[in-house]
């Protein structure tokens, strides 16, 4: 009997220990492994800090230097400007002012020898220097640099015009960040509608349309205007984005709509008017034939279309009922963040003259069409056009050069628009991983956050210290890292795969497993604590 009791302990030990090693197994080795397993990896990010950008203040600091000829003027127009941008809502102008001696100036009469004197003054990109001139016809002159000449009658409210409407554009400015952080409250200005969105790469794509090759020959060296005339602009821009120059050919591609045909200033000739209320109706048919989506860069299109005799000469009327270029056969027109159409007509003289299987041969007027897409091409960029104000006149553009202080006014719009869209995309980011907790946030995402969260505030702080040039490439990279890590393809891994569909694939593989083992703790308990 009693080898049979014996016996008994020990199988019911045995039980008792393999009970133990299963559950031990199950639940302190296979759950926690099965749960690390399935668990989505997601990398810490710095919530805290993304929340914090809500406070964020884009600040502008420029230097502004005012060189006056006496030390009452020049203090009293210092005063002046101050007080006009003391209450601006996105600059800190930072104004001084120096006292010149008349017999620097005395001899200056022309433009050329006023930059002499004005070379002797030291000014970072962003800068302005406001110089007296006694030998001056303006009441302001603005120059190529980033000098602005006036004369000893000009009164400081037109230089703070001047500087408001032409330099800073502090209206715009502001509202451009607005509209970006709050679009419900505040509409696009003309300028910011008009302006290709930032982007750290842009494709140009020139095309000429000859819609009529049976009868009509373009003579035209496309590739030549590219180079020449083209790059060298894009170039002076190479800081704000890298650009892409291509060119097409296209053919058979008639307008959708019909001119209306009015009489010409002669009564026995006539010619075709064009409503400028039709103009967007060309884009949509050209748009389709363009192919310029062959990139993943903003497209700027540029196109040539040639009318054909049997409408031509085509002029396009404003809406007021007056011809909008009268000088040239040249008519253009600009489409809003999309690009520019040139209407070439083909000489009146030739088609006229033509026989019906005759080839009219028709070669642009390469000044006027190229500078035209270089005006569009200035609008679209960001380059606004100077309203003009009365006593005020710029120095004309060398050649394919921008004006220094143009681009120091691009890149201001550039850094708070790119420093906008980064701040708005890694707070859209943050609160979409906080409320969808299956999305995968691997290292790489993680990284992107983080480093674009720094570049921020860096180029925060550098715009604030005046620093326009490292703030301008500092924000360019933080849009560029911060639309990065939105758009990762990893961030979708598993953003299907919800908690309640893990369970339900898994329970009814561990249940089965789990309901004895589960049982069996009730004999584990009962055999220690009955034994003791």
């Amino acid at each position: 009997m009693e080898s049979i009791n014996r016996d008994s302990d020990v199988d019911e030990k045995y039980r008792v220990y393999a009970s133990v090693s299963f559950a031990v197994l199950l639940l302190g080795v296979g759950l926690p492994l099965w749960w690390h397993t399935t668990a989505v990896p997601r990398v810490a990010l710095p919530y805290a800090r993304i929340n914090e950008l809500s406070q964020l203040d884009i600040k502008i600091t420029t230097k502004i230097t005012v060189a006056a000829l006496s030390r009452d003027r020049a203090e009293l127009l210092a005063h002046e400007i101050r007080r006009a941008f003391a209450n601006a809502e996105i600059y800190r102008l930072d104004v001084e002012y120096q006292v010149i001696s008349n017999n620097l100036l005395a001899s200056a009469f022309t433009y050329h020898e006023l930059e002499k004197v004005a070379s002797t003054f030291e000014l970072d990109m962003g800068g302005l220097l406001l110089l007296e001139a006694t030998n001056l016809n303006d009441a302001v002159l603005v120059g190529s640099k980033r000098t602005l000449y006036f004369s000893t009658e000009t009164s400081a409210s037109k230089l703070v015009q001047v500087l408001s409407e032409w330099i800073l554009h502090d209206k715009s400015l502001a509202l451009t960040r607005n509209a970006l952080a709050k679009p419900t409250m505040y509409s696009l200005d003309e300028e910011n509608r008009r302006r290709f969105p930032a982007s750290p790469a842009y494709d140009i794509l020139i095309t000429v349309v000859n819609s009529d090759p049976e009868k009509l020959k373009v003579v035209w060296d496309l590739k030549m205007v590219a180079e020449e005339y083209i790059r060298p602009f894009l170039d002076e821009l190479s800081i704000v984005s890298n650009f892409s120059v291509k060119s097409q050919w296209l053919y058979l591609l008639p307008l959708d709509v019909n001119p209306r045909r009015v009489p010409d200033s002669s009564p026995s000739r006539r010619h075709f008017a064009l409503r400028e209320s039709v103009l967007p109706q060309l884009v949509t048919p050209l748009e389709k034939k363009l192919a310029s989506q062959v990139s993943l860069h903003p497209c700027i299109s540029f196109v040539v279309y040639t009318v054909p005799c049997e409408s031509a000469p085509l002029h396009i009327y404003t809406r007021s009922g007056h011809r909008s270029r009268t000088d040239s056969n040249v008519e253009a027109f600009l489409s809003p963040r999309w690009g520019g159409v040139v209407l070439i007509n083909p000489p009146s003289e030739a088609c006229e003259s033509s026989r019906e299987d005759e080839i009219v041969t028709v070669v642009p007027e390469e000044t006027a069409v190229v500078g035209t897409f270089l005006a569009q091409l200035r609008l679209l960029l960001g380059i606004p056009e100077s309203k003009p104000i009365s006593g005020v006149t710029a120095v004309p553009l060398v050649g394919l050069k921008s004006r220094d202080w143009e681009i120091d006014s691009l890149l201001r719009f550039r850094t708070v628009e790119q420093l906008t869209s980064a701040k708005l995309t890694l707070q859209s980011l943050a609160q979409l991983l906080k409320e969808i907790s299956n999305i995968v946030i691997t290292d790489m995402v993680g990284n992107r956050i983080k480093s674009a969260l720094e570049l921020v505030d860096r180029s925060a702080v550098c715009l604030e210290r005046g620093d326009l040039e490292r703030s301008f490439l500092l924000s360019k990279e933080a849009f560029v890292t911060a639309e990065a890590a939105f758009s990762d393809p990893t961030l979708l891994a598993l953003l299907y795969f919800p908690e309640d569909q893990k369970y339900a694939v898994y329970i009814p593989l561990f249940l089965p497993a789990m309901i004895p083992v589960l049982l069996s703790l009730k004999n584990i308990r009962r055999y220690y604590f009955t034994k003791k």
